[in-house]
C-alpha cells in the first residue's frame, strides 16, 4: 500500500499495522513517537492500528546526545 512517511512516498508490504510498518522501517520502537493523519497513536495501540492506502505517517525518533 502507498503511504506518506515523514513526507516521502513509501510502499508498505507488511500486514498493514503501524507495528508492521515500524518493523519494516527498522525503527527503534522504544524511542519512537508516531502520528497517523495528524492523530497521535500510542505505542500500546500500534499492533491494532491498521493503515490505509494514502495515509500520512509522521515518525519522530528520539536520540540521546550531549
Amino acid at each position: 500500500m502507498r503511504l506518506t512517511v515523514n513526507g516521502e512516498t513509501h510502499i508498505h508490504e507488511g500486514n498493514g499495522s503501524v507495528d508492521a510498518l515500524l518493523d519494516e522501517l527498522g525503527a527503534n520502537k522504544a524511542h519512537t513517537a508516531l502520528m497517523v493523519n495528524g492523530d497521535v497513536v500510542p505505542s500500546g495501540k500500534w499492533a491494532e492500528t491498521q493503515l490505509k492506502e494514502n495515509d500520512s505517517v509522521e515518525m519522530l525518533v528520539f536520540v540521546g546526545g550531549g
